[in-house]
């Protein structure tokens, strides 16, 4: 998939370090790649209401796509994170310690922030994963948790 960069021919490889250029075309490619993919969900619902195995299975097959789709949002969000730490000079360089990142480390994870040590200090926090996106849920998910907390805020109040 072609960006806008490489029709105008705005050459953006110049701003990145020799050392980093195969990992800046596997963080590319990878983006390429994610981005192609068909996120799509099925909105309506084909199946009758009184066969239920049908309705199941496809409420079923709905959530794991969602869930896909989820993980794909947040790993190009990182994927995009880490292409612009190569452009400003920032990449290989844990976000926690300051120490660059192992290569064997960048190599298998090429959107890494951390290095290994630095993902140790973050899961003893209780930090394993930072979530960039909102979670995908359904508008009345969204609608439910909202009365719940207008009704605690309410009982709050009275009390």
């Amino acid at each position: 998939m072609a960006t806008a960069a490489d029709i105008l021919g705005v050459s953006r490889h110049s701003k990145i370090p020799r050392r980093w250029c195969d990992h800046y075309q596997r963080l590319c490619e990878e983006r390429d790649r994610l981005m192609a993919r068909d996120c799509s969900t099925c909105e309506g619902s084909r199946v009758k209401l009184d066969d239920l195995t049908d309705a199941a299975s496809e409420e079923s097959q709905r959530s794991l796509s969602l869930v896909a789709a989820s993980a794909t949002q947040n790993t190009i969000f990182e994927v995009l994170a880490a292409i612009r730490r190569i452009e400003r000079g920032t990449y290989g360089q844990c976000e926690i310690t300051g120490e660059p990142i192992e290569t064997e480390r960048l190599h298998a994870i090429p959107w890494t922030r951390y290095s290994f040590r630095g993902q140790n200090e973050l899961e003893k926090g209780g930090f394993g994963r930072r979530h960039s996106l909102p979670a995908l849920q359904s508008l009345a998910e969204a609608g439910f948790a909202d009365e719940e907390e207008a009704e605690q805020s309410d009982e709050e109040e009275v009390a």
